[in-house]
């Protein structure tokens, strides 16, 4: 037998055995991720070691500190009760993966996902029947960004990532589906999304919400798949208008929409992209394979430029939104905004060049996804962000090497859905479709008694609601 053959065949036997070694000593979750797309990465899959255990812990004890034991609601910064509805998200994700990385029994998750449960099942709305984007932590009002009751509208952004959040808890936990869809089943969605998949926020303008597109790309298509998830129309978010912009040699994908117009800043940044890959292996719902490499490639790039600015200026970057504990209080630290490589932005529009950042979260995103020398580094510098008794700070200063010790909800749900992601052999959700015996499908079934606020099943046309 000619040695060629003896050689194929030996490695055919032992990618065999392999495959069988990985199925057989509980690896089958990562043999999905590789089956799911996952393959081209070097993302970090595998149990926890003691190290990654205690950075987990770290990012838990935010929680503990800042649950609010009447609502079960978590302050979306260190010791200030207001909380946004995508940050409601991140706290399901981060108690979930509390419980899968045995920071808490049973018991507790239980105790604390009921009373969350409870409290979003009566989660007071807006006029257009939508939640307010922030509420009380310790009440539960709708109020503005003074902590005062007001209503100032709806982000379709923010609706995605809780809807998300949602179904992550239910792959976990099944047995709590039924209320965990309820949730949906209380929102109107007549004034979010069209029938074509665009999606829409809410201004208080003159005292009355106005409905206005939403979303640019990168942000776009992380929301349309929090949609999708639900049945719900996504295809024009999932498709936002794109342009190139060359940094460092390397072309990148950008929103093609004038700013100057839309009002609406294009920019790129690492957070939708890692959380793609996280939670889908950016195989998104309702995205048809010209979508999902696209996706695949657009984070790619993210990740790459990132790399690139190390690898040529050393410059460690890791680029995110993040909070100071000073005016503006919050700033989108970009790849590229408004014309510019690297630019800084308050949310105003200001140029803060100075507040720009290495980003905890990003970093952890980053190092979940890619395990390289650039990742390493990342992380090496910046495993040691953090107070053991308070949880994850926002950052370390790119200009100064201070540390940025704001103190958020978001950052330290991140290092916990990344350490999450490592632990479960990759993507949180690998399954997209609604069960058709799920309590939200059976509930549109029937025309005649669904709830008539544009579900998936019951859509009308939304052309005189979006006015």
């Amino acid at each position: 037998m000619p040695k060629t053959v003896i050689r194929i065949g030996v490695a055919l036997l032992l990618a065999i055995a392999l495959i069988a070694g990985l199925l057989a000593s509980n690896h089958a979750a990562g043999w999905r991720w590789l089956v799911n797309g996952g393959w081209h990465t070097t993302a970090r899959l595998g149990a926890l070691n003691d190290q990654e255990q205690r950075w987990a812990a770290i990012a838990w004890r935010y929680f503990e500190n800042n649950a609010q034991p009447q609502t079960g609601l978590v302050n979306g910064s260190d010791k200030r009760p207001v909380v946004s509805l995508w940050q409601m998200g991140d706290t399901l994700i981060a108690l979930t993966a509390a419980r899968q990385l045995d920071l808490i029994d049973d018991e507790v998750f239980d105790r604390r996902l009921t009373l969350i449960l409870g409290t979003l099942n009566r989660l007071p709305l807006t006029s257009a029947n939508v939640p307010n984007l922030l509420y009380s932590t310790t009440s539960v009002a709708m109020v503005g960004y003074a902590n005062t009751p007001q209503v100032i509208g709806w982000s379709a952004k923010d609706m995605a990532r809780l809807m998300m959040a949602l179904r992550i808890v239910a792959s976990f936990h099944p047995q709590y589906s039924e209320y965990l869809e309820r949730v949906i089943l209380r929102w109107d969605f007549c004034r979010v999304v069209d029938d074509k998949g665009q999606l829409y926020a809410g201004q208080m303008r003159n005292q009355k919400l106005t409905p206005q597109a939403e979303g640019r790309l990168g942000d776009s298509e992380y929301s349309a798949a929090g949609f999708g998830l639900w049945g719900f129309a996504n295809d024009q978010s999932l498709r936002p208008p794109a342009q190139h912009v060359i940094i460092d040699g390397l072309a990148l994908d950008i929103d093609a929409r004038d700013p100057r117009t839309t009002w609406t800043p294009a920019a790129i940044t690492t957070t939708p992209y890692v959380l793609s890959g996280m939670e889908y292996a950016w195989t998104l719902p309702g995205a048809d394979r010209d979508i999902t490499n696209l996706q695949r490639q657009r984070a790619s790039n993210v990740y790459r430029v990132q790399e690139m600015r190390w690898q040529q200026k050393n410059i460690l970057t890791a680029r995110s939104d993040f909070n100071i504990s000073a005016p503006p209080w919050h700033v989108n630290d970009t790849i590229f905004a408004n014309g510019y490589a690297w630019n800084t932005l308050a949310d105003d529009g200001k140029w803060v060049p100075r507040l720009a950042q290495v980003s905890t979260r990003a970093v952890f995103g980053l190092w979940a996804l890619w395990q390289t020398p650039f990742t390493d580094a990342l992380m090496a510098m910046a495993q040691r962000q953090n107070d053991p008794q308070r949880g994850w700070f926002e950052g370390r200063v790119e200009a100064t090497g201070d540390y940025n010790r704001a103190i958020t909800l978001s950052t330290n749900a991140m290092v916990l859905e990344a350490l999450l992601f490592k632990a479960n052999m990759g993507a949180l959700l690998r399954d997209s479709e609604l069960s058709a015996q799920s309590y939200f499908r059976r509930q549109l079934e029937d025309p005649f008694t669904a709830p008539q606020r544009c579900f998936p099943l019951n859509k009308t046309a939304l052309s005189g609601n979006l006015n």
